[in-house]
């Protein structure tokens, strides 16, 4: 619900974004593996695009079971979308390491299942997690008022509770703040936060989008990127 809109909010004239949907059963390991299956059949959706990119978008789906798990499942979609391809939460490595942070303060939507994966798989790729805070959602799904279905519970958090959620997990020892999940809206509280903290702040989809251009060559990142815009 987050991530196609903030996607399309910076596209650059010429370059189209296009989504083959995932199907996730529950908000917990079990469920998000499930969910991975489930992209090679999206995969297979997208290779008739000729697409220049293909981006794995879920950062919880990714990290869920470990490094070389997320390699194992770039790789098998790789095959069948026949371009180069990603993950949101390898995207979030590449960022860091391109900011040169080995020290990274972390904010997430997740409970404190999820909350501990991120924090291995981080480590598992160098990175020391000096801080980090979720908002300790476990359901996939919360019934919004006059809303005809279910919507999702991470992506109804207002930029206000993002900005709020950062704010408490930065850290003196960190060099950079990472906040995870695709589905908050994050976009709009780079620069802000950036400003506050004064250190490089790296989200979700802007780490999945700044890694795609790269991918794709559509030169240089929205401004709205703040430091890693100029990385």
């Amino acid at each position: 619900m987050t991530m196609e809109p903030e996607i399309s909010s910076v596209l650059p004239r010429g370059a189209s974004a296009h989504a083959a949907r995932m199907v996730i059963p529950r908000l917990d390991p079990a469920g998000l593996v499930t969910m991975a299956d489930d992209a090679l059949r999206a995969a297979e959706q997208l290779s008739e695009l000729d697409a220049d990119v293909v981006v794995f978008g879920c950062t919880s789906g990714s990290f869920v079971g470990g490094h070389e798990y997320e390699t194992d499942l770039v790789g098998r979609i790789a095959e069948r979308v026949g371009c180069p391809t990603l993950s949101t939460s390898g995207a979030g490595v590449q960022a860091l390491r391109a900011l040169g942070v080995t020290r990274v303060a972390v904010a997430t939507p997740y409970d404190d299942t999820l909350n501990r994966r991120l924090r291995e798989f981080f480590t598992a790729h160098g990175l020391d997690v000096v801080n980090l805070v979720g908002l300790g959602l476990r359901e996939r799904v919360a019934h919004f008022p006059l809303a005809r279905t279910p919507v999702s519970a991470i992506a109804q958090q207002s930029e206000e509770v993002v900005y709020r959620l950062a704010r408490a997990a930065a850290h003196p020892d960190a060099e950079a703040l990472f906040i995870s999940c695709t589905n908050l809206s994050t976009l709009g509280v780079v620069a802000e936060l950036e400003n506050d903290l004064s250190i490089p702040v790296v989200t979700a989809n802007q780490a999945s989008i700044w890694a795609a251009f790269r991918a794709a060559g559509l030169g240089d990142s929205p401004a709205a990127f703040g430091t890693l815009g100029r990385h």
